[in-house]
């Protein structure tokens, strides 16, 4: 009997020890799980300030990012695509054929005009001469074309005919001497040597780039001697002095935007000139673009300006409409009827007018000179379209026609 009951004693002593330790550690439990919730607590109210500020604070530190990535730099991504574009780029070139001459001269009928083309060249464009100055680098163009017949709608060895330009400006030339004599006196030798024909028939390679001679360039060296004419032609072809030079856009000194970012890719001049001396009215560079590089607002702004330099001159394009190009949101900016100024471009060889192609948005007159023009927003018009948060170009239709 004691020991039965020595037995149930011990068994109750150990359930009490038992219930003792249980107590304090769900105490202890209790005290933990208030410090942790405690603790948690603090922490969430850290993290919750931490994404209000962030949320404030985070445009501003992509934007700063941005800006440094769009600040031309040597030696930055930036300044490796700016200096040699990694796309490719083509050039496509129309030609009229003068079908008529003949008629049109004898009997002054309209000329007949035949659309030619498209000429498809590769286009390579690379940057150099490059030096880097305080906020501004200065910089040449080299060009170079590669004709690409799976692309062409034609041949270089196309026959063309088209007006003899070398008799306009040698022309032009002797009216500007103001000396009525030298006018009469030269005109007849021309005509007296049958060199004086009004039209030309050459290949469409002749007249885009490889050039031909034309004994009326050799009559005005002869000229030179005697009188200021000044023809600086070697051979005749649109884009003969173009094609692998250096000097052809100019001498280009453009902003890098280094001291304000605004700025990037404005040009400060051509040629050292911040207005060209063969403009003959205001025809400066203020808030112009190079072409490649655009402050970063510029696609929230009403209009902006391009530099064209196979013209030499800036053209004004006005804020059309949102579009989408690949997926990413762009504004699209298109050039208006009056946009070309043709005092403002001519140059040493002769005056050349500028227009859209085909006289699209140019006065009805012109397309009712001739026969042939077929005006076309969807092929003719001038557009770009920028990047809608930081102006970065993704599509360029630049489209003119030359006019002699």
């Amino acid at each position: 009997m004691v020991k039965l009951y020595h037995l149930t004693m011990s068994h109750d002593i150990e359930e009490t020890e038992r219930l003792i330790t249980a107590k304090h550690e769900h105490k202890d439990s209790k005290c933990c799980g208030f410090w942790c919730q405690l603790i948690l607590s603090l922490l969430g109210i850290i993290f919750l300030f931490t994404g209000i500020i962030m949320a404030d604070l985070w445009p501003q530190i992509f934007n700063n990012i941005m800006k440094n990535k769009l600040e031309l730099e040597n030696n930055t991504l930036t300044y490796k695509y700016w200096k040699q574009i990694p796309a490719p780029l083509h050039m496509s070139v129309y030609l009229f054929n003068w079908t008529n001459p003949e008629a049109t001269l004898q009997t002054g009928g309209l000329p007949i005009l035949q659309h030619l083309g498209s000429y498809v060249f590769k286009e390579n464009l690379t940057k150099v001469n490059v030096t880097f100055n305080n906020d501004t680098i200065t910089y040449m163009q080299l060009k170079s074309w590669e004709f690409d017949q799976s692309l062409s709608n034609g041949s270089l060895a196309d026959r063309v005919t088209t007006i003899n330009i070398v008799v306009n400006i040698l022309d032009e030339k002797l009216q500007a001497i103001n000396k009525h004599w030298i006018f009469v006196l030269t005109n007849y030798y021309l005509k007296m040597s049958n060199i004086n024909n009004p039209y030309v028939t050459r290949t469409a390679s002749e007249l885009i780039f490889n050039g031909y001679e034309d004994p009326l360039l050799d009559i005005a060296i002869k000229l030179k001697s005697f009188f200021p004419i000044d023809i600086p032609l070697k051979k005749v072809g649109w884009l003969y002095d173009s094609k692998n030079s250096t000097s052809s856009d100019g001498l280009i000194n453009m902003y890098t935007g280094k001291n304000n970012i605004e700025n990037v890719g404005l040009v400060h001049s051509v040629n050292y000139n911040t207005k060209l001396n063969v403009f003959k009215k205001d025809c400066s560079y203020s808030n112009v673009s190079a072409g490649n590089l655009w402050p970063e607002h510029t696609a929230m702004q009403p209009n902006m300006l391009i530099y064209i330099p196979g013209i030499f001159s800036a053209i004004t394009m006005l804020n059309n409409n949102y579009t989408f190009i690949n997926g990413i949101k762009g504004v699209e900016f298109v050039a208006g009827s009056d946009v070309f100024n043709n005092t403002c471009y001519c140059p040493t060889s002769g005056c050349i007018f500028i227009s859209f192609p085909h006289f699209y948005l140019a006065d009805e007159s012109y397309q009712q000179s001739v026969i042939g023009m077929n005006p076309n927003r969807t092929l003719h018009e001038f557009k770009m379209v920028l990047e809608n948060d930081y102006s970065i170009p993704l599509r360029v239709d630049a489209r003119i026609q030359f006019n002699v």
